[in-house]
């Protein structure tokens, strides 16, 4: 994925309204796709307007930061972790690679509701672009089956 196609992700990969149900479905679609993909276990967690509304640590998978890094990264920046990623060179981003609040690495979308950014979702556990892929493609389901 490159620039171009981050943004536009990012353009499409937006809700009228996003509810608690549609994190549910999100989450669970990712942990299908990872027990049908991957033999890494991850770690998913969904904030929605300041509240954690799902969280889930697959077995075997230790507890880190990396939620924490990718969901500061989504909200402070308004992008993806993986846009962050891409735009490396752009300020703050530049900055923010060598500060460990931070995690310039895929795993981390924005919720966009009405062009405002109101949560998060972040997955950590595999590759970073790995994570970024299975959370896009399980929001963009969700969001097909929407309309």
């Amino acid at each position: 994925m490159d620039k171009t196609e981050i943004v536009k992700q990012e353009q499409k990969l937006q809700f009228e309204a996003f509810t608690h149900e549609m994190g549910l479905e999100i989450a669970l679609r990712i942990i299908k796709k990872v027990k049908e993909q991957a033999t890494k276990p991850v770690g998913i967690r969904i904030v929605h307007n300041g509240q954690v509304i799902f969280y889930y640590s697959m077995d075997g998978r230790e507890e880190n930061t990396w939620l924490d890094r990718k969901e500061k990264t989504v909200l402070d920046s308004g992008h993806s972790s993986l846009y962050t990623y891409l735009f490396a060179d752009d300020v703050p981003y530049k900055q923010w690679a060598s500060d460990e609040a931070y995690a310039i690495y895929g795993g981390g979308f924005p919720i966009i509701e009405k062009e405002e950014v109101t949560g998060v979702i972040s997955v950590s556990g595999l590759s970073h672009r790995e994570d970024h892929r299975l959370l896009a493609e399980s929001m963009e389901e969700v969001l097909a089956s929407q309309y």
